[in-house]
């Protein structure tokens, strides 16, 4: 059937009488998903000329023909040729009953309306919205979201987006305005984003433990046009609405009564493929937030990516313990909702209950930092908990040591290693599960349809195991940062991503990351910007000259350590703390504190030698206090 098209065309298009003939075409975009499998064959449906069609019936009949002479059809297709013959979409919002769904298994809307944003025929690659319709229509009563006691099908995580993007859109919010959330984890995030999604608007995750000067920055600087909050967080946002006096502050407490249209549908959008759908913030070596503005098709390849290297489909469930605000958060949410996955959402890490859901729930992915990992081999009913259904266990964040990988493998669970950032869509590079003890320390190779580099100063590229700058070329790369032209025209270069990142491939084009040359360190898998501590400390009073470094933990990995020059009298453990308390979300508080006389190192240009002061200071644990 190569190159034939599948069409049903009654023979005679007066009402639609007569025969059924069948034609075929095939699918050409991506591959293993029913979105973009190449062998999935594609059903349209036409007449022979004619007016508009009023009635449905016989198309009905005509696409149930389709169906059963194919039975790989994709109703995502048919949708594409039905709604440009005008017929009613019966299966939205339960105008038909389940019998009725299972049996159509294809979409239609009103006579003369047009499918909000593109289809997946016409765009590419399916946009965020469409692929929340899609699985409601592909499997309406399958499992989308678990959180504690409540239950949402396919169909209801459709609807209720529906109702809520209704609701946004009556409250103004249309295409490209910016909608902030501040929220813990829980269902309502996961109404929202959706929501998003389908008007075309862009989601502001934002940290819930950042403080309000933190928090007012941001929602400033993305304008958002309004914040969905909690009650138990709302005052963080007190700075934030005094900046911006006529932006609304709407609580999800109480199921978002207050945005939800009962029943209501979001107006039609048109969107594009390349349209922003996340601003999430990050930052360099300036300790300047910068929002990374991720878009449709950046988390399609992306997901798409993830889900094929870790075989996730709709017969898995992922357990998501930490924040959806965090770009990890977000990369296993949205990674689940790509393959039609049943999202299992807690609040908050526990090892106890996260070895009870994953009995219980039978929980198949698990991505977490290492450090989670690590908590879990440790937790006494770790050797003997039923972890048979566990087959996805994927860590980023850190090199994952030899002694944890071999307590997983010993388990049964082989481990997926990934080197990550915000800028690529939380993609980047993978080290397969084969080689995790073959190459332990590398982080693997690129992800599907990108490519890596490292490169010399001057753009050349480094030998193989020679150190240089790690770039990132390929669709998941971001498409710059909010409002910042210079910070993006530095950053992506000819299509490639410069993450600021040291590292090395080897013969076998692996990577090694060696070292963060933007300065950023990683504690328990946060992003933590010196940067920002040392803005903070500029002005306590004296401190001559201040550094934060990175300094080996036990337990997380890496915490920041202030080297100051100054008066040892003034320059206190208490002082340093209570200068950032207030100002700096908990994580990034400094845990040691060292004065000193000398000078701090800095190079001919004037700035100071990091790389110095952590090899200077990499013992600093073993011979002094924590100062938390």
């Amino acid at each position: 059937m190569a190159g034939d098209r599948l069409v049903a065309r009654p023979a005679h298009h007066q009402q639609f009488g007569g025969a059924v003939e069948l034609h075929h075409h095939r699918g050409v975009r991506g591959d293993h998903h029913p979105l973009t499998r190449p062998d999935r064959h594609f059903v349209g449906i036409a007449a022979h000329g004619g007016p508009p069609v009023e009635q449905d019936q016989d198309l009905l009949v005509a696409s149930r023909a389709a169906r059963e002479a194919h039975p790989a059809v994709d109703p995502v297709s048919l949708d594409v040729q039905l709604r440009g013959r005008g017929v009613r979409d019966p299966v939205d919002h339960g105008e038909l009953d389940t019998t009725q769904r299972r049996s159509h298994g294809i979409r239609f809307r009103p006579a003369g309306s047009q499918r909000q944003g593109l289809s997946s025929c016409q765009a590419g690659v399916m946009l965020w919205g469409d692929v929340i319709r899609y699985w409601a229509r592909w499997q309406p009563e399958a499992q989308a979201l678990r959180f504690e006691e409540l239950t949402w099908s396919w169909a209801e995580l459709h609807r209720r987006t529906d109702e809520v993007a209704a609701g946004l859109a009556a409250a103004g919010i249309g295409r490209g305005d910016r909608v902030g959330l501040l929220l813990g984890n829980r269902p309502e995030f996961v109404e929202v984003v959706g929501a998003v999604m389908k008007l075309g608007a862009i989601a502001v995750p934002m940290n819930v433990r950042l403080t309000a000067p933190e928090l007012a920055y941001q929602v400033g600087d993305a304008d958002c046009a309004v914040v969905v909050t909690e009650d138990a967080l709302a005052g963080g946002l007190e700075q934030a609405r005094r900046d911006r006096p006529g932006m609304p502050v709407v609580s999800a407490d109480g199921g978002l009564d207050a945005l939800r249209v009962a029943g209501g549908r979001p107006p039609e959008v048109v969107v594009d493929e390349h349209d922003p759908l996340f601003c999430c913030f990050t930052s360099g070596t300036t300790g300047d937030p910068k929002g990374a503005v991720l878009t449709h098709r950046s988390w399609h390849f992306a997901s798409m990516g993830r889900a094929l290297q870790c075989r996730i489909t709709g017969a898995d469930r992922t357990l998501l313990p930490f924040p959806l605000a965090f770009t990890g958060g977000l990369a296993m949410h949205l990674t689940t909702l790509w393959a039609g996955a049943t999202l299992v959402l807690e609040r908050a890490f526990d090892p106890t209950r996260c070895l009870d859901l994953i009995e219980s729930e039978r929980i198949s992915v698990f991505m977490a930092v290492p450090v989670i990992f690590q908590t879990l081999a440790d937790h006494p009913r770790f050797a003997a908990a039923d972890l048979s259904s566990w087959r996805v266990a994927s860590s980023g964040g850190a090199p994952v040591p030899p002694s944890l990988l071999r307590t997983f493998i010993a388990r049964g669970i082989p481990m997926i290693q990934a080197y990550t950032l915000t800028e690529v869509s939380a993609a980047g590079t993978t080290l397969p599960t084969q080689d995790a003890l073959r190459k332990v320390g590398s982080a693997g190779v690129s992800a599907l349809h990108s490519a890596t580099r490292v490169v010399r100063e001057d753009g050349s590229d480094a030998a193989v195991g020679e150190v240089g700058e790690i770039c990132i070329k390929g669709p998941e790369v971001m498409a710059g940062y909010w409002r910042k032209p210079e910070a993006t025209a530095a950053t992506i270069v000819d299509g490639w991503c410069h993450t600021g990142d040291l590292g090395f491939l080897d013969d076998e084009g692996y990577l090694t990351v060696v070292d963060r040359a933007k300065d950023m360190l990683i504690s328990g898998g946060l992003n933590v910007y010196p940067a920002e501590i040392e803005r903070v400390l500029a002005g306590l009073p004296g401190i001559v000259e201040v550094a934060v470094v990175a300094v080996p933990d036990e337990r997380w990995g890496e915490s920041p350590a202030v080297v100051a020059v100054g008066d040892p009298q003034r320059v206190t453990p208490d002082a340093v703390l209570e200068a950032c308390r207030g100002q700096l979300a908990d994580f990034k508080l400094p845990r040691y504190v060292v004065v000193r006389d000398e000078p701090l190192p800095r190079n001919m240009s004037g700035k100071i030698l990091k790389r110095d002061l952590r090899t200077e200071y990499a013992d600093l644990p073993g011979r002094t206090t924590p100062i938390r």
